[in-house]
Order: structure tokens, then C-alpha cells, then sequence
């Protein structure tokens, strides 16, 4: 081997994007929150890691809103909202949640809930709250609101005292 061949020099090329990014498809037109906070993420050049240590959360969770598997959750909209410069949660779709709120979360929807346990997350999603505060405010277990907003039960009759605000 010739003496100079052991040399390499590397210069950063800041016109080309990093290779990690390259191999990745990215929505043009972002719809959903994910897409919108994976193109943010790709056009910065940074890694989920990164991103997710500035919103205070775990990559694995930054990598289930960026697949559009789980919306986040309310407490987390401030710094969502600072990180992307806009508010993402007007008049965006939330994409397919699978995860920590039920398939109708776009309570905005011009459709009016039919069933009780519809009207129920409607109420509960408007006033921003969690399962686990609603069903504190109400004096119930977090899983009979659940059993009422999943339709498997129905409030019983002497409950509307409780809940007082709602309907």
C-alpha cells in the first residue's frame, strides 16, 4: 500500500441531507399531525431522539404520533404547538389513533354524537380532560367511564346528579 493512500479527508456537505433521511418517504403536503411533525423533524435533520428530549417526551412515543398510532394528549399541545410554530390542532385530521383515545376523537365533526357513551367523550374531549379527572369530578372509577363511553354500560339513573355540567 503507498504511504498516502491512508488518508481520508471528509468535508460536511451542507446541500445534501444526512443519509438517514433520504431513505424515508415525507408527506409534501402534511394532513395529519404526524406527517406534519415528521416533516418538521426531517427538514431540521434531526433525530427522533433529539426532538423528543425538546417536547419532553420518549422517542417511542414521538415515533407513535409520527405514524399517526396514538394522539397526543392535551398537555402536551402547548409544546407541540411551539415546536411546529402553528396550531396543528385546528382543523387537522388526527389520522388513524389506535392507541390512547377512542376512534371518534374529531369531535369537531359536523355529525352529532347518536349514543351516550358518544356524547359522554364528546363532553369529555371539549372540556379537555382526561379519563382518569372526569371520572374524579364525577365520583366515578375510571373504568365505568370507560364502560359508558365505549356503549358496554349506561349510566344508571341516580348518575345525573353527579355529572353535573354535562348535557
Amino acid at each position: 500500500m503507498l504511504p498516502f493512500c491512508d488518508r481520508s479527508i471528509s468535508v460536511a456537505r451542507k446541500d445534501v441531507a444526512p443519509v438517514w433521511t433520504r431513505s424515508w418517504p415525507i408527506a409534501k403536503e402534511p394532513t395529519t399531525l404526524g406527517q406534519h411533525l415528521k416533516k418538521k423533524r426531517f427538514t431540521a435533520g434531526l433525530r427522533q431522539k433529539e426532538i423528543a428530549a425538546k417536547l419532553g417526551v420518549s422517542a417511542r412515543t414521538l415515533s407513535l404520533w409520527e405514524c399517526d398510532r396514538i394522539v397526543p394528549a392535551w398537555t402536551f399541545q402547548p409544546s407541540l404547538i411551539a415546536y411546529l410554530g402553528f396550531d396543528p390542532f385546528d382543523g387537522l385530521t388526527p389520522g388513524k389513533p389506535k392507541g390512547n383515545e377512542t376512534p371518534d376523537v374529531a369531535f369537531l365533526s359536523p355529525n352529532a354524537p347518536a349514543t351516550i357513551g358518544q356524547k359522554i367523550t364528546a363532553f369529555r374531549l371539549k372540556s379537555r380532560k382526561t379519563r382518569k379527572q372526569l371520572a374524579a369530578e364525577w365520583g366515578i372509577s375510571v373504568k365505568t367511564l370507560w364502560g359508558w363511553e365505549t356503549d358496554r354500560r349506561q349510566p344508571s339513573a341516580m348518575c345525573p346528579e353527579r355529572m353535573g355540567g354535562f348535557e
